[in-house]
């Protein structure tokens, strides 16, 4: 039985997990799926949230930082977050996936129905979205030049979802996240993941 990765189009929690397999040849079987109607995930994850790994002898991984965790011990290869830098490179790493909450959060708030939505909630978000990018800006001299870790793939995943989902505003503001992201954003792992809404 294969390493069954369920998976939605659009979710940048899925994305990090498929960058993080191609960084470290895992091979997957990735199944995308509607979340909302796959009711058989339940049976799997109760949560019935992607990204879901289900491993060869059939056992549930979740969430995302624990599929990564996973995928990082199965390679064999170079650790994404090495010891001597663990809580530096965790604690970004849990930035970027802040940021990336805060755009799925905004998301589903702007697709409510106008009389259920809440712009306050959305500034909100937004604000908060801002002040992680701005934060990663401050930081970027601490990962922009070590290659490819577990921060870095995280921060480029947020920072695409951002100007998927949101705006890309940030770019003109954040210059050194933006000269890093132009050459990141060409490796194999993420043109082959780019988020697309489904036709």
């Amino acid at each position: 039985m294969p390493l069954i990765l369920y998976n939605g189009p659009t979710s940048p929690f899925g994305r990090m997990a498929r960058v993080v397999a191609l960084e470290l040849a895992i091979t997957v079987d990735e199944r995308v799926i509607d979340v909302y109607t796959a009711e058989f995930l339940d049976a799997v994850n109760p949560l019935r949230q992607i990204p879901t790994l289900v491993t060869e002898e059939g056992r549930p991984i979740y969430d995302s930082r624990v599929i990564c965790r996973y995928f990082d011990a199965l390679s064999g290869k170079a650790r994404l977050i090495p010891s001597a830098r663990q809580w530096e490179i965790e604690t970004r790493w849990a930035l970027a996936i802040g940021v990336m909450e805060a755009g799925l959060q905004r998301r589903m708030e702007i697709l409510r129905p106008e009389g259920e939505k809440s712009r306050s909630m959305i500034s909100k978000l937004e604000i908060r979205i801002d002040r992680g990018i701005a934060q990663l800006e401050l930081e970027a001299d601490a990962f922009c030049s070590d290659g490819v870790r577990m921060d870095s793939i995280a921060i480029a995943v947020a920072l695409e979802y951002t100007d998927f989902r949101y705006t890309t505003g940030w770019r003109g503001r954040r210059p050194k996240l933006n000269a890093w992201l132009e050459g990141f954003a060409h490796r194999p792992s993420m043109t082959q993941t780019r988020p697309q809404d489904p036709k």
